[in-house]
């Protein structure tokens, strides 16, 4: 997932679960927590990176059919509500056919001086269905663990 808007950027990739498939609590959230690494590149091009493990399996696939929903133009907005607010993210369509995003993560584990990165940009149609297929796509990669 890359948002952009002028200078700065943020890029979220999804790495791995938190633990292996025999590691926390069998039947509870614990195998299911994702790890998202965090690229923060600010107006002066200072460049943040950060690792959390925020998002579960459910809210991935919540948050794609959230935006598929906005997309399809069947609601005018979506608004993430993870367990864990590192991550956190809306979209609210605008005028012909764009998207206004909002994006934050929360980069508590650097020495930096900045504690949270957000980026607010317009996506188009397109471009939101790109964000769409990437997200169906880590769906399919990181399934519900038992």
């Amino acid at each position: 997932m890359f948002f952009q808007n002028g200078e700065s950027s943020l890029k979220l990739e999804i790495v791995n679960y938190e633990f292996p498939a025999d590691g926390g609590t069998p039947g509870s959230d614990d195998r299911n927590w994702l790890v998202l690494r965090g690229t923060y590149t600010d107006e002066e091009g200072r460049v943040i990176r950060d690792t959390s493990p925020c998002l579960l399996t459910y809210e991935l696939r919540e948050l794609t059919a959230g935006l598929k929903v906005l997309c399809a133009g069947v609601k005018d907005l979506y608004e993430s509500s993870f367990v864990e607010p590192y991550f956190e993210l809306s979209a609210e369509a605008g005028e012909e056919g764009s998207f206004l995003v909002s994006v934050s993560f929360v980069l508590a584990n650097t020495m930096e001086d900045i504690d949270q990165a957000e980026v607010e940009c317009v996506l188009t149609g397109p471009e939101l269905r790109a964000l769409i297929g990437e997200l169906d796509g880590l769906c399919a990669k990181f399934p519900d663990r038992k």
